[in-house]
Parts: C-alpha cells; sequence; structure tokens
C-alpha cells in the first residue's frame, strides 16, 4: 500500500515528543546489507521515492523543482496512492470526482507530475513492488531499491539512488470477532477502495462498524453510490471529545469535512448509533447479519443490550497503521510504544544517514498532513543533495501546517481507541489468524499453559503470523488475545518475494 484511504508529522522540532536527539548519523549497515557489484543506474537519479501517494508526489514534486532528478516508485497503476486512488481507465468513469474529497489537490498534483514526467525531471515508475531498499557500497555511497514488477511479481528491478524517500502509507487495523472471516466481511478502506477504484459495491446492504475517522466517509460515499447502508456503529461518543475542543477548534477545516459527511449520512438517511460495538457477524456462505450492542463507560459490552442487523456487507475498521517494514530494514528508528511508526526529526530526516521518510509511515494523520511532510522533506532532499544547508523558511507554511494537525490527529486518535475490553468478545473457536487458521484457544493455551509472554514467542508455539501476511493483519489481534504488546516487526522483507526471485540475484 502507498497512502491510507484517510484524509487526513507536525515539525519534529523541539516541542514534538517524536524527535530523537542526539543521534550519530554513522550510517549503520542495515539487516541483510552488503557489497553490491553493479553499474550505476542507467536512469541516473538521485532521489528514489517510495510511494506515490499525497506525501510521495510532493516530496518528488518539491524535490523536482529544486533541480533534483527523482524516480518515483508505486505499486500502483497511477499516482495517487489509497487517498487519490483513480477508477481503471477501461471503466471509463466520467465523474471520478464524484468519489473523492479534494479533488482540486489532486488535479494540481497529476498535473505538476506530468509536466516534470514530460521534462524528464521525474520517472514515473508504476506496478513497482519495493520489497527491500539496502545500502550500495560500489564506489559512491547510494541505495539500491529493489522492487517486483507487475502483476504477476515473478522478476525483480533495482533503482540505485543518492537517497531515499520512504513515503510507503498505512494500512488498516484489524481486531477479530467471531464472523469476521466470512465473506462480505471487508474492511473500511477495502469497501472504499473496490468504490473508487473498481466502481463496484461491496453489497447491498452495508453496516459500517468499528471505530476511527475513516468510517464516515466509507458510510456516506456507499449511500451516495446506492447502498443500503443499514447502520453505522461507532463505538466512541461525542462526549469523548470534549477534553479536546481547543485542539479541534483549531483545526476549522476538518470540523467542516466532518459535517459535510455527518449531513450525508442524514441525508441518505443512515441510522447513526454512537458507544456501540460489533460482537458477532452471522451466516454461512457469506454475512447475512451482524450482532451489535452497547458499550458502558469503561469499555465493555452492556449484557443485554445486543441487536441483530441483516445485511450482506460488513465495512470494519479500527483505526489505520504505519508501513514501517523498509524502514527496519535500513535501520531507522521506530517508536514502537504504541503502534509503531518511523522515527523523524524536524526535516523529516530519519536517524540513517540519507534516508528521509514523510507521510503515514511517520504516524496516521492523512493526505493534508502528508503533502506538508512530503514538502518539508523533498526540500530538505534538494538541499542536501546540492551541499548546502537547507533553510526552514522555505517550508514554514508545511511546518506550521504539520504541527497543527499532528496535535490535531494526536487528539483523534486517543478520542477513536478501539474499546478497552474488545477481547473479551473474542470467543476460544475465533480464528485469530487466517492465514495459518490459529484460534484464540491456542493463543490462550500459549500464554497459560507453555508461558508465552510476548508475541514473537506466540508465534513460535501457535505459527501465528507465519503465513503470507507475516503479521501484518493479525498480529494487532493476536496481541490483544495474548495480552501483550506488537512491538516492532522486524521482517527482513517488506512483501513476499518468490525464491525464484532470490535465486537469480547474484549478490544474494
Amino acid at each position: 500500500m502507498t497512502n491510507s484511504e484517510t484524509e487526513s508529522s507536525p515539525g519534529r522540532g523541539v516541542s514534538n515528543p517524536r524527535v530523537r536527539r542526539g543521534w550519530s548519523r554513522s550510517s549503520p549497515r542495515p539487516f541483510g546489507a552488503r557489497p553490491a557489484h553493479r553499474t550505476p543506474d542507467p536512469l541516473g537519479v538521485s532521489l528514489a521515492v517510495v510511494g506515490a501517494g499525497p506525501a510521495g508526489l510532493a516530496a518528488a514534486l518539491t524535490a523536482a523543482d529544486l533541480g533534483v532528478r527523482v524516480v518515483l516508485l508505486d505499486s500502483g497503476a497511477q499516482a495517487g496512492g489509497q487517498f487519490y486512488r483513480q477508477p481503471a481507465g477501461a471503466l471509463k468513469a466520467r465523474r471520478p470526482q464524484a468519489l473523492h474529497h479534494a479533488w482540486g489537490t489532486w488535479e494540481k498534483l497529476r498535473d505538476r507530475l506530468a509536466v516534470h514526467v514530460e521534462a524528464g525531471r521525474i520517472t514515473h515508475l508504476a506496478d513497482r513492488h519495493v520489497w527491500f531498499v539496502e545500502r550500495e557500497f560500489w564506489g559512491a555511497d547510494r541505495f539500491g531499491v529493489h522492487a517486483l514488477l507487475g502483476p504477476a511479481q515473478t522478476q525483480s528491478e533495482t533503482v540505485t539512488a543518492d537517497a531515499v524517500l520512504l513515503a510507503t502509507g498505512g494500512y488498516e487495523k484489524v481486531l477479530p470477532f467471531p464472523g469476521w472471516t466470512l465473506p462480505g466481511v471487508v474492511t473500511a478502506g477495502g469497501a472504499q477502495a473496490m468504490l473508487k477504484g473498481g466502481l463496484v459495491l461491496p453489497g447491498r446492504t452495508a453496516v459500517v462498524a468499528g471505530t476511527g475517522p475513516l468510517l464516515m466517509p466509507v458510510a456516506a460515499g456507499l449511500a451516495a453510490a446506492g447502498a443500503e447502508v443499514a447502520a453505522y456503529v461507532e463505538s466512541t461518543h461525542p462526549a469523548d471529545f470534549v477534553r479536546h475542543t481547543a485542539t479541534l477548534a483549531a483545526n476549522p477545516a476538518k470540523i467542516a469535512e466532518a459535517v459535510h459527511y455527518a449531513a450525508q449520512l442524514l441525508r441518505h438517511k443512515v441510522p447513526v448509533t454512537v458507544r456501540h460495538t460489533v460482537v458477532a457477524a452471522h451466516g454461512t456462505d457469506r454475512v447475512e447479519a451482524v450482532t451489535v450492542a452497547a458499550l458502558d463507560p469503561d469499555g465493555r459490552v452492556r449484557p443485554g443490550t445486543e441487536r441483530r442487523i441483516a445485511c450482506d456487507t460488513l465495512a470494519v475498521g479500527h483505526g489505520m497503521l504505519a508501513h514501517t517494514d523498509l524502514a527496519e530494514t535500513l535501520g531507522c528508528a521506530i517508536d514502537a510504544t504504541g503502534d509503531p511508526f518511523v522515527v523523524t526529526d524536524a526535516e523529516q530526516r530519519t536517524d540513517v544517514d540519507g534516508v528521509w521518510a514523510a507521510g503515514e509511515a511517520t504516524g496516521i494523520g492523512g493526505a493534508v498532513l502528508a503533502l506538508a511532510e512530503g514538502e518539508i522533506a523533498g526540500g530538505s532532499i534538494a538541499a542536501r543533495l546540492g551541499g548546502v544547508e537547507p533553510r526552514p523558511a522555505d517550508w514554514a507554511a508545511a511546518a506550521r501546517t504539520r504541527t497543527r494537525l499532528r496535535r490535531f490527529f494526536a487528539a483523534v486518535d486517543t478520542a477513536y481507541a478501539p474499546p478497552a475490553h474488545w477481547v473479551e468478545q473474542v470467543t476460544d473457536d475465533t480464528v485469530v489468524c487466517r492465514c495459518e487458521e490459529v484460534t484464540a484457544a491456542e493463543v490462550r493455551e500459549a500464554v497459560g499453559e507453555l508461558g508465552a509472554s510476548d508475541l514473537r514467542t506466540v508465534k513460535l508455539l501457535t505459527r501465528a503470523g507465519m503465513g503470507w501476511c507475516q503479521g501484518r493483519v493479525c498480529a494487532s489481534g493476536v496481541a490483544g488475545v495474548a495480552g501483550c504488546s506488537v512491538g516492532s516487526a522486524k521482517r527482513p522483507f517488506a512483501r513476499p518475494v518468490p525464491l525464484g526471485v532470490l535465486a537469480n540475484d547474484p549478490d544474494r
């Protein structure tokens, strides 16, 4: 994935707790790195940007404006990432803007990108699935960006560059509950991606449930596209935002956006229920109904409040997580005290020399924040590659936006936390790791009887997280059932890689 579906980091300055100070920029050799015997990349690029969502586009365009030669790699067939996801050209969408917020911003980014591509300042490589980034050691000190090609992903190519910007985006947090593996149960972002990218509805009658700012635009979008949204179920309550009033009021554009979506829900007569949660999904061949229940102030289900809602689709979400795999393999600092994210400074630099990060990878905050971070990173990279000190005044406005929105989303994250006791609704026979079909009972046995106290040990004892997704989908759920933290995954590769690709690489 690239940038997340949310429309949604501040200056990593003195007041920012995410700034790590006193770094030694000694360029430690990352896990898996080795001398690469290659000729220079024929593209002759100075900057490789991984991810063509809002952050990656902003960084690439800013750097190109300042004379840097850029290669932009992205897994999508078109630029835009998840937030600006476009329908396939063959669908001949007449009004794709109807599915998007801030379409005008996208048009400006798209047009600027076209100009730079035409001029040869940016090379846009679509359908490139980056699986590894490493420091190369031939002559000048550069980076090798390895990417699988196209839908088949059976071949790999490498781009080398003097600097790397990681704009790898985010993905949805998935928490298990009875019935969550039924066909027709999709993530909220998945439902939105189907609508934006495929112009299709996930079903005729949908329930949108969970928590987080993504749910409202998803419910509104499905209703506007013709689905019957039988219920919009949010686990938080408006009162949870009261203590953040000052922070919220400092961001009137975000408030106006929420009001806009609320008006759409009202216009389409979508029933809205707050401080409720999905207890279970029911069905045989696919989901046929869901049971929801009220929550008490402590986040526990109130007995006797359960009710059943008929539907053929459940779009559920519990927040977002940052993609940190590439940063971790490079040795970048990761803050894993909560949901992990890449640590950066006021210029969006990581603690690995030559590597910058921006957007959701540095903490979930959405498109506007990602654009600001990308602009700052692009300016900083151009200054460093040009051999001059960057001038913070050049991105002062972006830095103010970054600071304001990071504070805003810190407040939003606090209010939109999943129910504290969600794991109490996970029955023993609930599958918590879909790839390996590991149940909650097996995880609880690993903890209670075999003494597992961390996610790695649970994985070794149960195989939870050893499947195709390598724990990206199930880690939060397994950790919740096990009663331990997720921590840093430290996966060697950012995505599954065919053995044939590794076998054909002479450097491996």
